[in-house]
């Protein structure tokens, strides 16, 4: 990010008084974008709303996904289909029929298989895998009775993902449509919201109704469970393995200690994902100033906790962000509103 874009982001949001940050890698070597955790004196009310400008949006919503080589994306659309779109103008490119509403996908690492979840309550047949390069279905199954809310691939074995759901159970699937292992995400909620692989395979962190769950998946022994992290409803590793974020916290993978919060000052946190370098945490949902929904995604350094940059009013009234990715390049910023029921890309400004 040059300062010159710095400079737009700052005058736009009508930020009178900001603070300088250390570099963000040599890329971010900027001066004037965020305030230290801490701080929050030192930085003025923005004076008008400070939004993205979308390289393209499609109607879609529910989950997005990047393939590995970022060039394809998978999200929902307005009927029960998963769209595969192209990621450089949201051309399509093919549609892949469910049953239910999609909630999560996830691709394999080679890119050639996608597993998606859908459904909600008494509703079966909520998993689905998928050949992305013809469409062709491999398995389907009823994964969990309460629908599939979550979905992650492993990103080191082509035959391996997970899947969450309303049963307060995890997954572990082979691509043959076999459990391979079930873990009980206990008695703390009704739904797991999110779950994900760590980067080199070997554990899994799920959030379970705002706690933390990180299992190993060889043996799905329960390794850590983190009480009460402050109501973020996401869940993602850092590209380091080092690093969990719910969107609100950021937590170490190792011993589950809190190395940090995330300043959300109202509303609701849904998503969070870090950005390429492992520099900076993305985080979606919506404020509530004034009890008006305002759908949001905000940037925040992970050495420091500070806010980089907010977008606002990306949605219209009732709207909030549902989910957000960023491409494996880094390169672009992927994210879905519900009740708008659209999904966009953007030039990832980090």
């Amino acid at each position: 990010m040059s300062s010159a874009v710095c400079k737009r982001f700052c005058s736009s949001a009508g930020v009178s008084r900001l603070q300088g940050f250390a570099s963000i890698g040599a890329a971010l070597a900027l001066v004037g974008c965020a305030a230290e955790v801490g701080a929050p004196a030192e930085v003025e009310a923005a004076s008008e709303a400070l939004t993205l400008t979308p390289r393209w949006t499609i109607s879609g919503g529910g989950p997005v996904s990047f393939s590995p080589d970022s060039r394809t994306v998978a999200t929902g659309s307005p009927a029960t289909q998963v769209q595969l779109v192209a990621a450089r103008d949201g051309s399509a490119i093919r549609n892949l029929t469910i049953r239910h509403t999609a909630n999560a996908a996830s691709f394999s690492p080679d890119g050639s298989l996608l597993a998606v979840g859908s459904g909600g309550p008494g509703q079966t047949l909520g998993l689905r895998l998928f050949r992305v390069a013809d469409g062709g279905l491999v398995f389907q199954a009823s994964s969990h009775g309460n629908g599939t809310s979550a979905v992650s691939y492993s990103p080191k074995d082509n035959g391996l993902f997970a899947t969450s759901g309303g049963d307060r159970t995890t997954k572990l699937w082979n691509t043959a449509g076999t459990v391979v292992r079930t873990l009980n995400e206990g008695t703390y909620g009704k739904r797991i919201s999110a779950m994900s692989f760590a980067p080199d395979g070997n554990t899994l962190a799920s959030n379970v109704s705002a706690n933390i769950h990180v299992w190993r998946v060889a043996d799905g022994t329960l390794l850590l469970t983190i009480l009460g992290t402050g109501g973020g409803k996401g869940i993602a590793y850092s590209p380091d393995g080092k690093l969990i974020s719910t969107g609100t916290a950021l937590y170490d993978a190792a011993s589950g200690a809190l190395v940090r919060t995330l300043a959300w000052p109202s509303g609701t946190v849904t998503c969070t994902a870090f950005t390429h370098d492992g520099q900076a945490v993305v985080v979606g949902g919506e404020d509530f100033p004034n009890n008006v929904d305002d759908a949001t995604i905000r940037y925040f350094k992970v050495s420091t906790g500070a806010e980089l940059v907010a977008f606002h009013q990306l949605g219209g009234a009732g709207s909030y962000v549902k989910s957000v990715a960023i491409s494996p390049d880094g390169a672009s910023l992927g994210y879905t509103l519900a009740t708008d029921g659209t999904t966009a890309v953007v030039a990832s400004p980090f």
